[in-house]
């Protein structure tokens, strides 16, 4: 046992501080498997005063943290680099309801589908939904601004936050959000805490709103073998479409080893007027020759599988992008990256409703030319290297390879060097450092 691991052990008890080699792996790094692990150790905090003595004995030693959540993120940003100590948050996991109010208070550890589980006993809804609720934390969801399946119905993860309260790089703890609801006390902090995937210090805990659940709920399929006509049913705005989830052939084959169509299209409706749902309903089907009207177990079925697919596509080695383009663009994208790779078989799916397209590559064998061109391709779209899963480590290049995101990276690091002058916190997510 090295000396450091002795002084922990001795400062913080073997409950609360591990360095087995199976702890290492299992909490030194995220679902990106293509950087490897080094931490020093992983330490599970039960008390903000526990965060703050880890931040005063790194401090002392000159030693890096890494925050930590459910670690369910693809870009390297939960993934232990230089030998930091990891802070896992899964045991700071109480919640409860606001006193007279329909908002959730969560500590970081608290994992997603339980928070989503306890407002829908009330009758109420937490619209943060992805494939990683089962195992996502709430600290680590407000940290990527996680988007999901219902972004184009609810908005990301930072619609729904109204109150945090965060531990800073120098042990200080500091509540932030609105003391009133109109509140023009300079900018709102919250928003530098919101996708900052840590570097800027600990989410303690997250303070939540919650909504209605609506009285009337429908799911249909579409199947097509071009996006034109649900373009035409998706170019306006809609007050009750919930989520549009789309599965390429590819991705159907998959699943399923069948496929009626080039595209397999869920759309989710919700509304409190039935009169709305069911125009909307003939509209479709003007407009859509194959609609079918699912039942919950039809739908229960369409999300396993679109929740399994990012799995099978992990273990196949899939390389994997996260991008988002113009929603009316989407088929005109994935119809280019086709033409320009060689060698490789192409999988599409994700969120077509904000043109969020979860694009998956294996190639015959590893090449980095043609990760570029899909780069390239994505640059002549105007669209983002990154929807929703962050920058972390893995994708730090994209800073200086999109021209737009030089002038941001500088910012951040004159925050990032006022915030943490000693950069303890979150070594090398975003930076270099």
């Amino acid at each position: 046992m090295s000396k450091i691991n002795k002084d922990l052990e001795k400062k913080f008890g073997s409950k609360k501080i591990k360095f087995d080699s199976e702890t290492l792996i299992e909490y030194g790094q995220d679902w990106y498997k293509g950087i490897e692990p080094d931490p020093q150790a992983i330490f599970f905090p039960e008390t903000a005063k526990d965060i703050q003595e880890i931040i005063y004995f790194a401090k002392k030693i000159g030693l890096k943290l890494l925050p930590s959540g459910g670690r369910t993120g693809l870009s390297g940003g939960a993934t232990a680099v230089c030998k930091e100590i990891v802070v896992s948050m899964k045991n700071l996991n109480e919640i409860n309801w606001i006193k007279g109010s329909h908002r959730l208070k969560c500590q970081a550890g608290v994992i997603t589908e339980t928070a989503k589980s306890m407002a829908k006993e009330k009758s109420r809804i937490l619209p943060i939904d992805f494939s990683s609720t089962s195992s996502s934390m709430i600290g680590g969801n407000v940290a990527t601004n996680a988007a999901g399946a219902k972004f184009i119905g609810y908005g990301s993860t930072k619609n729904h936050v109204r109150n945090m309260t965060v531990i800073l790089p120098n042990g200080e703890i500091t509540p932030l959000g609105k003391v009133a609801e109109k509140d023009a006390s300079g900018p709102d902090l919250m928003e530098l805490f919101i996708g900052s995937e840590g570097v800027f210090g600990f989410i303690l805990d997250v303070t939540f709103e919650t909504y209605p659940e609506p009285k009337f709920s429908e799911s249909i399929c579409l199947n097509a073998d071009s996006l034109d006509d649900l373009y035409k049913i998706i170019q306006e705005p809609s007050d009750i479409i919930s989520a549009i989830e789309f599965l390429d052939l590819n991705s159907q084959l998959l699943l399923s080893n069948e496929a009626p169509s080039k595209y397999e299209v869920l759309i989710e409706l919700n509304s409190d007027s039935e009169d709305k749902i069911e125009y909307f309903l003939r509209d479709v089907v003007e407009k859509v020759s194959d609609v079918n009207l699912l039942n919950s177990r039809q739908t229960k079925l369409f999300w396993e599988k679109r929740e399994l697919l990012p799995v099978k596509l992990s273990e196949m080695g899939a390389v994997k992008f996260d991008f988002c383009v113009d929603k009316l663009s989407t088929e005109k994208f994935m119809n280019e990256v086709e033409m320009n790779i060689s060698k490789a078989k192409i999988f599409n799916f994700g969120h077509l409703g904000d043109g969020n397209i979860h694009l998956n590559i294996i190639f015959e064998e590893q090449n980095d030319e043609q990760v570029s061109v899909v780069y390239e391709i994505l640059k002549s779209f105007g669209g983002s290297p990154s929807a929703e899963h962050g920058i972390g480590k893995r994708k730090k290049g994209i800073w200086n390879t999109f021209p737009q995101y030089k002038q941001k990276l500088k910012l951040l690091e004159t925050l990032k060097k006022s915030i943490d002058p000693d950069e303890i916190i979150a070594p090398k997510v975003f930076f270099d450092n």
